[in-house]
């Protein structure tokens, strides 16, 4: 795994050569990664049509043999066979689709850590230029979570806990341990207090932690929520036409929204929008390759069983 996560870091990090943006980068580099999974989920796409098809005969063949379950595997694996369908190919965009997206998160962890370490060591040596964070539309901070309980740069005394050191890369215990060291100075304490990193301007308890509101948060909370919107429009739109799927994935059908809400409100923003990219690039396609094929076929041929 961390091969392939220092593999879609050096990609990541080659797309902003170009583009200079780190959070315009991510979403070229998920249009870049939908793209090359876009042969399986047509391939995907194609399996779960024909399953749909064969719905009628595999609901005939289930009450025939309800009592009998190895007879019913045998006969629908027969059914399989004859209509030359693979039910497994449907699922092997998300077989994939899910260690890119967990190797993705690691690689952003990376990169995020990297260039907080590298700020934070430009500040310790007076040559910050504010200008030179990476803002992306209204996140001023894609290494900081987009929330509006995030601050902009790290608090004064940040001990960096999910900070660790990474061989290649500027994570080296010399470098952690300096900005461990600066993030308790008042010289930075001057400094995060013109970041609004010092003051707390609204604190109150919720059910397992305590919303704590900086003076100047990162962000708006607009990647959370339309990452839980659009992972659960996702989900709804790959099930739909499938009652088996629909019925097995009810409870999937929430917790992948609720997960996908948690991960982009705690990490840093710019894995945040890549998971809103993916969903939505995903729901795209999702929906042209549905009115391609009702397009191509608009009327399905009841099968008989």
């Amino acid at each position: 795994m961390f091969f392939i996560s220092a593999f879609l870091k050096d990609i990541l990090e080659y797309i902003v050569q170009f583009v200079g943006n780190y959070g315009w980068s991510v979403v070229v580099f998920t249009l870049v990664i939908r793209i090359a999974l876009l042969p399986l989920d047509i391939k995907s796409k194609k399996s779960m049509r024909r399953m749909t098809e064969l719905q009628p005969k595999m609901e005939v063949l289930q009450k025939k043999y309800a009592n009998d379950k190895e007879k019913l595997n045998q006969k629908l694996s027969e059914l399989y066979r004859k209509e030359k369908v693979n039910p497994m190919s449907s699922c092997l965009p998300m077989l994939l689709s899910m260690p890119i997206l967990f190797c993705m998160w690691d690689a952003m962890r990376v990169v995020a850590n990297e260039h907080t370490v590298k700020m934070l060591l430009a500040m310790r040596d007076g040559v910050f230029d504010p200008a030179n964070m990476q803002s992306w539309l209204w996140i001023k901070n894609v290494f900081q979570p987009d929330s509006f309980m995030a601050t902009i740069v790290p608090t004064v005394g940040d001990k960096l806990s999910g900070i660790a050191e990474v061989s290649g890369t500027l994570l080296t215990k010399e470098n952690l341990d300096a900005v461990r060291e600066f993030l308790t100075t008042p010289e930075y304490a001057a400094i995060a207090a013109q970041f609004g990193a010092d003051k707390t301007i609204y604190s109150a308890p919720a059910l397992f932690w305590t919303i704590n509101i900086p003076a100047q948060f990162n962000g708006l909370f607009i990647l959370p929520i339309l990452a839980f919107v659009s992972q659960y429009l996702t989900t709804k739109l790959t099930s739909a036409g499938q009652p088996q799927q629909q019925k097995q994935n009810a409870m999937m059908t929430w917790m992948f929204p609720i997960m996908s809400l948690f991960f982009c409100a705690s990490y840093n923003a710019a894995f945040a929008i890549y998971w809103v990219a993916v969903n939505v690039f995903m729901l795209a396609q999702q929906v042209l390759l549905t009115w391609y094929y009702d397009k191509k076929s608009p009327k399905q041929e009841v099968v008989k069983a």
